[in-house]
């Protein structure tokens, strides 16, 4: 028998097992042919004190602590490698007679594993399972989403009332605001990108210094209860703030293109044929892609899978991934000019049998 072993901490474990803990593990067969989960062995090694709450919550068919497989008596016999030999014990008790890890599996117990039994490295079955979304889990992203479009809104009038009042605000200030509503309201959001000015020329650049022309606003909150993330992004344009006409036209160009790509959305597309819709957009208005220059304009993909990880599968961009019903991804084009600075438009969608839900409900075009 050939069993997988995923360690605790990640969205894959998280998913297949239902757990949030440290320090466990999962073991599961799966078929000769990889990747395929198979139904001999599913069970979960967990710490003595979560025993009751493993038993109570997981997916898992068996739960078993240190002590069960008697990684205490190894400890107090000075043992070489108490937690390696303990894990090693229960395999071979349960038959197996290969292993196989995850791309991130800890390394040293990887390599006493492989010391002993034949050992390779696969992707995690789970990883592209996740990318197909149950009902259930796109209204859990559907909840995150629309806790990100309110905190957006918020500090939408949050800022209105400032310029009303004469009053200058600052990214830190912006970034805070959002982050504490969320917080209030059962989301972490951690890094949130509240942007201004020329710098917005760096996609990822959270922001600091004095509310300037334009904004961009990325917000990516999790659920505290179940763990599903939402993720949005808009650009406010704020011409009291002396925005320019240049920024205003690389935005629109970016809401088109978003919504010409939304629109191709359906079951048995390709990835890249998203993706080459919006760099088609892009490049009719003469702006650069990377596949057309590479050093600025639109620099990044189309898109990501969001569900227990802000960024996984499917990827949209130049892949063959066939997309499917079911799944949930950003589409969101940017460009990004040292000149002048950035512009960045994002919607997560899920996809229909007969083309996408918005799970982002808000205006493309936001002015203040």
């Amino acid at each position: 028998m050939i069993a997988f072993i995923q360690h605790s901490g990640n969205a894959n474990f998280r998913y297949a097992t239902n757990l949030e803990v440290e320090h466990a593990y999962h073991v599961f067969s799966i078929h000769e042919t990889g990747l395929k989960v198979a139904e001999e062995l599913n069970l979960v090694v967990v710490p003595d004190l979560e025993r009751e709450r493993a038993k109570a919550e997981s997916r898992a068919e068996e739960v078993l602590t240190y002590s069960d497989l008697g990684y205490y008596e190894r400890m107090r016999r000075n043992s070489e490698y108490p937690l390696g030999e303990s894990l090693l014990s229960l395999l071979q008790q349960k038959g197996v007679d290969r292993v196989a890890v995850p791309e991130d599996f800890p390394a040293k117990l990887a390599l006493f594993l492989k010391s002993r039994l034949p050992l390779e490295v696969m992707k995690n079955p789970f990883s592209e399972r996740r990318a197909v979304k149950s009902e259930e889990e796109v209204e859990k992203i559907r909840e995150s989403c629309l806790a990100a479009v309110e905190a957006f809104k918020f500090v939408l009038r949050f800022i209105e009332k400032s310029l009303n009042r004469g009053r200058k605000r600052t990214c830190e200030e912006l970034r805070s605001l959002v982050e504490l509503r969320l917080f209030s309201r059962g989301f972490l959001a951690e890094n949130t990108i509240m942007a201004s000015g020329i710098k917005t020329h760096q996609p990822h650049w959270t922001g600091y210094g004095e509310l300037k022309g334009h904004l961009i606003a990325d917000i990516f909150p999790k659920s505290r209860e179940h763990g599903y993330f939402g993720d949005f992004t808009r650009t406010v344009v704020i011409p009291e703030l002396g925005e320019s006409g240049e920024i205003v036209d690389m935005l629109r160009a970016c809401i088109e293109a978003k919504n010409r790509a939304e629109q191709m959305v359906k079951p048995g597309i390709l990835a890249r044929d998203i993706h080459c819709e919006v760099c088609d957009v892009l490049e009719s208005y003469g702006y650069d892609t990377l596949r057309k220059n590479g050093k600025e304009g639109f620099i990044h993909a189309t898109g990501h899978g969001v569900g227990l990880e802000v960024h996984e599968e499917p990827k949209i961009f130049e892949n063959d991934d066939v997309i499917k019903e079911g799944m949930v991804f950003t589409v969101e084009p940017g460009l990004y000019y040292k000149k002048c600075g950035g512009v960045r438009v994002e919607d997560t969608l899920v996809v229909r049998r007969n083309g996408a839900e918005i799970l982002t409900p808000c205006e493309d075009f936001v002015v203040l």
